[in-house]
Protein backbone atom coordinates (compact mmCIF):
# COMPACT_ATOMS: atom_id res chain seq x y z
CA UNK A 1 0.00 0.00 0.00
CA UNK A 2 1.31 3.49 -0.38
CA UNK A 3 2.90 5.64 1.86
CA UNK A 4 2.44 9.09 2.08
CA UNK A 5 4.48 11.80 3.82
CA UNK A 6 5.04 15.72 3.98
CA UNK A 7 6.43 18.85 5.89
CA UNK A 8 4.82 20.38 8.07
CA UNK A 9 3.73 23.80 7.72
CA UNK A 10 1.36 26.23 9.50
CA UNK A 11 0.66 26.60 13.18
CA UNK A 12 -1.68 23.70 13.98
CA UNK A 13 1.09 21.29 12.43
CA UNK A 14 -0.60 20.81 8.98
CA UNK A 15 1.54 18.61 6.16
CA UNK A 16 1.01 18.51 2.67
CA UNK A 17 1.57 15.11 1.75
CA UNK A 18 2.56 13.21 -1.48
CA UNK A 19 3.31 9.69 -1.97
CA UNK A 20 6.88 8.43 -1.12
CA UNK A 21 6.92 4.79 -1.16
CA UNK A 22 5.00 1.76 -0.51
CA UNK A 23 4.97 -0.72 2.11
CA UNK A 24 3.43 -4.41 2.95
CA UNK A 25 -0.05 -4.20 3.60
CA UNK A 26 -1.23 -5.27 7.52
CA UNK A 27 -3.73 -7.97 8.03
CA UNK A 28 -6.17 -5.51 9.13
CA UNK A 29 -5.98 -3.79 6.17
CA UNK A 30 -5.96 -6.83 3.87
CA UNK A 31 -8.62 -6.17 0.83
CA UNK A 32 -9.51 -2.06 1.99
CA UNK A 33 -9.63 -0.18 -1.03
CA UNK A 34 -7.71 3.03 -0.64
CA UNK A 35 -6.04 1.78 2.44
CA UNK A 36 -2.69 3.46 3.10
CA UNK A 37 0.53 4.58 5.39
CA UNK A 38 1.52 7.94 6.50
CA UNK A 39 4.64 8.91 8.37
CA UNK A 40 4.08 10.78 11.42
CA UNK A 41 5.65 14.45 11.38
CA UNK A 42 6.35 16.48 14.50
CA UNK A 43 5.45 15.80 17.89
CA UNK A 44 2.02 16.99 18.42
CA UNK A 45 0.33 13.33 19.03
CA UNK A 46 3.61 12.27 21.61
CA UNK A 47 3.43 9.91 23.59
CA UNK A 48 0.55 8.23 21.70
CA UNK A 49 2.71 8.62 18.04
CA UNK A 50 6.32 9.39 17.76
CA UNK A 51 7.62 11.17 15.00
CA UNK A 52 8.97 8.42 12.04
CA UNK A 53 6.11 6.11 13.51
CA UNK A 54 4.23 4.71 10.22
CA UNK A 55 0.74 5.07 10.91
CA UNK A 56 -1.77 2.26 8.64
CA UNK A 57 -5.21 4.41 8.06
CA UNK A 58 -8.40 2.99 6.60
CA UNK A 59 -10.19 5.44 4.92
CA UNK A 60 -14.02 4.12 5.56
CA UNK A 61 -14.01 2.73 8.72
CA UNK A 62 -15.87 5.29 10.69
CA UNK A 63 -13.96 7.88 12.94
CA UNK A 64 -15.72 7.75 16.08
CA UNK A 65 -15.00 10.26 19.45
CA UNK A 66 -11.95 9.23 20.71
CA UNK A 67 -9.77 7.83 17.71
CA UNK A 68 -7.00 9.09 16.07
CA UNK A 69 -7.53 10.29 13.02
CA UNK A 70 -6.27 11.85 9.42
CA UNK A 71 -7.98 15.29 8.68
CA UNK A 72 -8.04 16.50 5.25
CA UNK A 73 -8.61 20.42 4.46
CA UNK A 74 -10.20 21.48 1.98
CA UNK A 75 -7.05 23.38 1.38
CA UNK A 76 -5.41 20.08 1.52
CA UNK A 77 -3.33 20.38 4.49
CA UNK A 78 -3.23 17.41 6.56
CA UNK A 79 -3.72 17.08 10.71
CA UNK A 80 -3.08 14.20 12.52
CA UNK A 81 -4.63 14.31 15.88
CA UNK A 82 -7.48 12.45 17.83
CA UNK A 83 -11.14 13.46 17.21
CA UNK A 84 -12.94 14.57 20.21
CA UNK A 85 -16.10 15.28 18.79
CA UNK A 86 -18.02 16.41 15.95
CA UNK A 87 -21.14 19.05 15.72
CA UNK A 88 -22.80 20.70 12.87
CA UNK A 89 -20.21 23.84 12.74
CA UNK A 90 -16.99 22.32 13.77
CA UNK A 91 -14.22 19.84 14.38
CA UNK A 92 -12.88 19.45 17.27
CA UNK A 93 -9.88 17.67 17.75
CA UNK A 94 -7.05 17.35 20.41
CA UNK A 95 -3.06 17.13 20.36
CA UNK A 96 -0.89 16.08 23.42
CA UNK A 97 2.17 17.96 22.63
CA UNK A 98 1.27 20.37 23.66
CA UNK A 99 -2.05 19.94 25.47
CA UNK A 100 -4.27 21.54 23.00
CA UNK A 101 -7.89 21.77 21.57
CA UNK A 102 -8.21 22.57 17.65
CA UNK A 103 -11.41 23.30 16.61
CA UNK A 104 -11.53 23.60 12.37
CA UNK A 105 -14.69 24.81 10.81
CA UNK A 106 -16.95 22.23 9.32
CA UNK A 107 -16.69 23.90 5.53
CA UNK A 108 -13.05 23.66 6.12
CA UNK A 109 -12.74 19.83 6.68
CA UNK A 110 -12.89 17.15 3.23
CA UNK A 111 -12.30 13.98 4.86
CA UNK A 112 -11.48 12.23 8.22
CA UNK A 113 -9.50 9.03 7.86
CA UNK A 114 -9.44 6.38 10.70
CA UNK A 115 -6.20 5.35 11.83
CA UNK A 116 -5.91 1.55 12.59
CA UNK A 117 -2.63 0.83 13.52
CA UNK A 118 1.12 2.08 13.51
CA UNK A 119 4.68 0.60 12.81
CA UNK A 120 7.06 2.00 15.49
CA UNK A 121 10.09 1.06 13.50
CA UNK A 122 8.69 3.50 10.98
CA UNK A 123 8.14 0.40 8.38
Amino acid sequence: MPIRSGGRGGNEQEMFLEDVGYTDRPANLEGVYGAYAIYMVGDSMEPRYEQGWLLHINPFKPATPGKAVVVYKTDNAVLIKRLRRRTETELILEQFNPAQEIRIPIEQVREVHLIVGSDETGG
